[in-house]
């Protein structure tokens, strides 16, 4: 294996931040340098387009994604989904707003499988909630340094089991939580939630952190409800802090979240083993 590519979807940026963590203690483990590291965001929406070489056994790829209401979000496992892998190993993140990750690990195990990766390891890390503010802190500033010394651990630790198995074919399936038929996940569409106040500049930097082509630049950067995957990143990307959520059922679900999920999660990590 000489090659380390990260493939993700990471509209605040949190998933991005553990897999690079995750590919520091890999790359580190297998002597792989730099040049032969390759991120590939496809968070937005144009990337989507772009049809990928298949991979092969020289490759170790690095899948990531956020959990929307326990689940993939539909973006990504679509683009996942168009994946060609042949005895390519698979290292699998998903990270979640402190709540719980429901089925989205599995769904992503599935469809990697689906695609010929060979699941090597899975973990799921915690990440800011994309409904978090400092008004209603839900795992702030999530992953801490803590977490990405695990991630950097978990990637190291991949990389020894790597190292050590003789066929991938013949290594037991990854094990990991989650159940078929998965929980109903969340499409597109939103609720009015998101207030865009006198403090915008025009600057467009929430149209472009978007990943659903869902803010409307001429009508004063509104959000697109019908476009909105509650992803919350142009509220986190405005310099200004120009975007504010709203009172109503979204706010309410974040203070929701606030109240029962404060105590703090561990990472949870999981490996496929040689028969």
């Amino acid at each position: 294996m000489k090659k380390i590519t990260l493939i993700y979807f990471s509209p605040t940026k949190t998933t991005e931040t553990v897999l690079r963590a995750i590919t520091q203690g890999l790359a580190q483990n297998l002597e792989i340098s730099d040049s032969e590291i390759t991120a590939i965001n496809f968070t937005p929406p144009k990337i989507r387009d772009t049809v990928l070489a298949p991979f092969d056994g020289n490759d170790i790829v690095l899948l990531g994604a956020p959990v929307y209401a326990g689940r993939l979000p539909a973006d990504a496992a679509d683009f996942f989904k168009k994946l060609t892998a042949v005895n390519t190993p698979a290292i699998l993140t998903v990270v979640y707003g402190n709540r719980a990750y429901d089925d989205a690990l599995l769904e992503l195990k599935d469809v990697a499988s689906s695609c010929g990766f060979i699941p090597v390891s899975g973990a799921a890390f915690i990440g800011e909630h994309s409904f978090a503010s400092t008004e209603i802190p839900v795992a702030m500033n999530r992953p801490d340094e803590n977490d990405l010394k695990q991630a950097a651990d978990f990637g190291a630790e991949t990389g020894n089991m790597l190292k050590k198995t003789n066929d991938l074919k013949k290594i037991s399936a990854l094990k990991v939580p989650g159940n078929f038929p998965y929980k109903e996940g969340m499409g597109k569409g939103a609720p009015d939630f998101i207030e865009v106040t006198d403090s915008c500049t025009n600057c467009g930097i929430c149209a472009t952190a978007c990943p659903s082509n869902a803010i409307d630049a001429e009508r004063g950067f509104a959000t697109i409800a019908e476009d909105c995957i509650l992803c919350c990143a142009c509220i986190k990307a405005c310099p200004e802090e120009a975007r504010l959520m709203k009172d109503g059922s979204i706010k309410d679900k974040a203070r929701w979240l606030n109240e029962t999920c404060s105590t703090p999660k561990s990472v949870q990590i999981f490996f496929a083993t040689e028969p």
